[in-house]
């Protein structure tokens, strides 16, 4: 069994990890990795039924581990140790990885992205970042006040990195008391962009029926002319002139009654 999708490769680590850690979680065995759930030394039946989970733990990290990955690890004697030996060797975060994660989140911009494809790239950097330099896990007022503060970070982020057209929205929700959360914002500016694209759906399709009435209207007009002109011509053709008794012409046109046009008389030489 694999737990994750993305199998670790070494600088993936830190995405890998908070992966894994939500499949085990969702599976009830993330004890067997955190080291809350030891291994039980009195009970014979409870150990042996530990080491069976843990074994299958064990094979389901290793399943998920990219195949480059050095053999030595297949030598741990439980998932926690391997769990361990994984994270000393690729899970060492430093100074300059905090660095370009928020230097990318300060420079982010909607540019020519979408509101959801934006938001997406601007909560995996997040994302990145709280794997990289964690929140400190408490349950007293000062993780409260910690939770509230990076959330307000986030909705400046957010909305600084907008296009300039959503001035408007971005106007109100600064206003907002309290301001909400990012993920609210976020649905917000997104109704806004759908309003929009209906809009500009509907003038296109106004324009496209206008287009096709002005070349419908054309081709009619065309065909008209056609038709005239070929009317006319067949008309022509089976005119009688009874002056000169000749097909082509009337009698009120024959140039043998009314003289000869100076043009006919060069054509003739």
């Amino acid at each position: 069994m694999v737990l994750v999708s993305t199998p670790l490769v070494g600088n993936n680590y830190l995405m890998w990890s908070r992966s894994v850690k939500v499949a085990l979680t969702a599976k009830m065995k993330l004890s067997f990795i955190d080291g809350t759930y030891l291994k039980p030394i009195r009970n014979v039946e409870e150990c042996k039924q530990w080491i069976r989970t843990d074994s299958m733990v064990f094979s389901w990290i290793m399943n998920s581990i990219s195949k480059d990955i050095p053999k030595a690890f297949f030598h741990a004697k439980s998932a926690r140790s391997l769990w361990l030996q994984l994270e000393s060797r690729y899970g060492q975060a430093n100074g300059q990885m905090i660095y370009n994660l928020q230097k990318e989140i300060a420079s982010i911009s909607q540019g020519n992205m979408d509101v959801v494809s934006y938001y997406t790239k601007l909560t995996m950097l997040w994302d990145e970042l709280e794997c990289v330099d964690p929140t400190p896990d408490c349950s007293c007022f000062s993780q409260r006040s910690m939770a509230d503060k990076i959330a307000s970070t986030q909705l400046m982020q957010f909305l600084m990195g907008l296009n300039d057209s959503f001035d408007a929205i971005r106007s109100q929700i600064l206003v907002m008391d309290p301001l909400p959360i990012v993920d609210k914002t976020y649905s917000l500016v997104l109704r806004v962009e759908s309003q929009r694209q209906g809009q500009l759906n509907i003038e296109d399709i106004t324009n496209n029926a206008a287009i096709m009435v002005r070349n419908t209207a054309f081709r009619k007009a065309v065909g008209a002319k056609s038709y005239q002109k070929k009317k006319t011509y067949v008309d022509k053709k089976n005119l009688h002139c009874d002056n000169c008794n000749r097909l082509g012409h009337s009698r009120d046109t024959c140039f043998k009654l009314h003289g000869f046009p100076d043009w006919f008389k060069d054509l003739t030489e």
